[in-house]
């Protein structure tokens, strides 16, 4: 099914795609977690949700680093020219990505262990996060505008600037905020869950202006994905609403399995446009494959992982 089945592509393009939805999940979870335990912090209040996700964000954002290096390693391979092109253009104004992430990872840890520090440590990290998120963006539609390379470079210009940047981040804060919502609600209360859910429909409404500004420009191509991608999120609103409704229901359900499809259907439709730019898979390395050394890693690699939990959950359950 398209696009999996591209000649020479297929396989790493499921990969990328895969591995990039797991790493949007955790990231959501780190940006609208630390802008929501920040307002909490400075209107001080006591939120249990601020204090849970607090305590949870240091973890989650070294899983979403984690899970951040393999869509970015499958990037490199399917878009090299254009990839690195973009990154050397960009140049220091990239590069800053690095330490905008190293302040925001301590800047949580300052944040869940010293409460005179909290508001400043969580505004820190909250515009640290905003800044890669639109980095990433920028980067993004900077691969794909060729033609802005030599005015770039030639004007020694490292800001791209575009109008199509604005909408497109907006598109990404509202589906990161809908992500958050899905994820913390399986920790929350029934009254915490309402409080959720509307923070879940609101995501979308946000996602929804934006998409509708992006698509006015003609830039979203129709097709089956887009199609699935509109059924997922018309049933995952269906579930927000039931939450809303009955917190203690089968909505969270319903959000959880259909947000997942939206996601992975709405990471093909923003692929699509880039399909055009992807490099010409060279003879000597398709023969080459690679394949099952990657199986063979995985399996491994998950083994590593079971155990390692297995051996943490003994040791905390063991008594002393």
């Amino acid at each position: 099914m398209w696009p999996f089945t591209l000649d020479g592509h297929g396989l790493w393009l499921t990969l990328y795609l895969l591995t990039f939805c797991l790493h949007a999940v955790f990231v959501s979870y780190v940006l609208v977690g630390t802008t929501y335990a920040f307002v909490q912090a400075v209107r001080k209040v006591e939120d249990p949700i601020a204090e849970r996700v607090r305590d949870r964000l240091p973890f989650m954002l070294g899983c979403g680093i984690t899970a951040g290096v393999a869509p970015l390693l499958f990037i490199q391979l399917l878009y090299q020219r254009h990839f690195y092109s973009a990154n050397l253009i960009m140049g220091p104004r990239w590069g800053a990505v690095v330490p905008a992430l190293i302040v925001g990872f301590y800047a949580l840890y300052l944040a869940k262990s010293s409460e005179k520090w909290r508001r400043l440590a969580l505004a820190a990290g909250t515009l640290c996060f905003l800044f890669v998120a639109w980095s990433w963006t920028e980067i993004n539609r900077v691969m794909q505008d060729e033609p802005a390379w030599k005015t770039m470079y030639a004007a020694g210009e490292r800001l791209y600037g575009h109008a199509s940047i604005a909408p497109r981040l907006g598109l990404w804060l509202g589906v990161m905020t809908t992500a958050f919502a899905a994820v913390a609600a399986w920790h929350a209360s029934v009254a915490e869950r309402t409080r959720l859910a509307i923070f879940g429909l609101t995501g979308r409404v946000i996602a929804g202006i934006a998409l509708a500004v992006i698509a006015a420009d003609g830039t979203v191509a129709t097709h089956g994905w887009l199609y699935l991608f509109v059924a997922a999120v018309a049933v995952e609103l269906v579930g927000w609403v039931r939450m809303l409704r009955d917190p203690q229901g089968n909505g969270l359900w319903i959000v959880t399995a259909a947000g997942s499809a939206g996601l992975l259907a709405g990471a093909v439709v923003r692929e699509a446009p880039r399909l055009a730019i992807l490099e010409t898979p060279r003879p000597a390395a398709i023969e080459a494959g690679g394949f099952p050394v990657f199986a063979i890693t995985l399996v491994f690699g998950i083994a590593v992982i079971a155990w390692i939990v297995k051996t943490i959950r003994s040791n905390l359950v063991r008594p002393r």
